[in-house]
């Protein structure tokens, strides 16, 4: 099972295991994870059903997911940091093999404020569709300002400051995506609530004030869910402040690892 795991690894130590968000690969934690393995084990993933990591099955249901990525992985313990999508999986990761996360990290989680259904099921065939015409004519544009705030404006904080090759590098990392629309379904209808309060492991919050994906103001709802939680918010940055701005994502990702240490 660990063969169809595709990862990035760097460094020794502590394994430290990044997940990334729906529509994208391990290639998003390309600018940190260098620095981030300068003290421990870093190993980016592409979860399965993204990048070049083959589906946990014929959908996406995050409890499948979560237990094909403990298995690949085979690691005995890890600390486990996930983004947006990678956040909902990280909870239900922790929920069922709680031994082996050691500290949780969540950057703008999704799965912790359900939607309805149908409304679920809408989004995520309009991402669907949203995300194969990005690749589609997404690259022959990616140079243009206008054209980056149309693929991205809702994404990025300021999608015109993007650096095209980041712009670039966001659409290759789509390339892999076969379960786009399963997955922001799971991600918006899951209800992991109640997984996330009573997780026995320290937690930590790392979130874009200028998010529009995953709302900021969701934040107070969760430090009500776990007052212990160690929180760092990142000014204007929005949903994937690993890409806007590498470096203060770093440091307060190292902030709330040492905090929960």
């Amino acid at each position: 099972m660990a063969a169809d795991l595709a990862r990035d690894d760097h460094g020794n130590g502590d394994p430290l295991v990044l997940l990334h968000g729906v529509a994208t690969s391990r290639l998003i934690w390309r600018h940190v994870t260098s620095a981030l393995a300068a003290r421990r084990r870093v190993i980016a993933v592409d979860v399965p059903g993204f990048g070049e990591s083959a589906p946990a099955g014929p959908g996406f249901v995050l409890e499948e997911v979560a237990d094909h990525l403990v298995h690949g992985l085979g690691l005995e313990r890890f600390d486990l940091v996930g983004h947006s999508l990678g956040g909902a999986l990280a909870v239900a990761t922790a929920a069922r093999h709680p031994g082996a996360v050691r500290r949780l990290v969540l950057v703008s989680p999704a799965g912790l404020a359900p939607r309805a259904i149908g409304v679920a099921a809408a989004l995520g065939a309009a991402a669907e569709l949203a995300t194969r015409a990005r690749r589609a004519w997404g690259y022959q544009w990616v140079d243009h300002s206008a054209a980056r705030w149309a693929m991205f404006g809702t994404t990025v904080a300021d999608a015109g400051r993007l650096h095209p090759d980041d712009a670039r590098m966001l659409l290759e990392a789509s390339d892999g995506a076969q379960r786009v629309s399963d997955g922001i379904r799971q991600a918006l209808e899951a209800d992991l609530r109640d997984d996330f309060a009573a997780a026995p492991m320290p937690v930590g919050l790392i979130w874009g004030a200028v998010d529009r994906v995953v709302p900021y103001s969701g934040l107070d709802a969760l430090r009500l869910l776990r007052p212990d939680a160690a929180v760092e918010t990142l000014s204007e940055t929005g949903h994937i402040p690993q890409i806007e701005d590498p470096g203060r994502f770093t440091a307060a990702l190292e902030r709330v690892l040492s905090a929960l240490e």
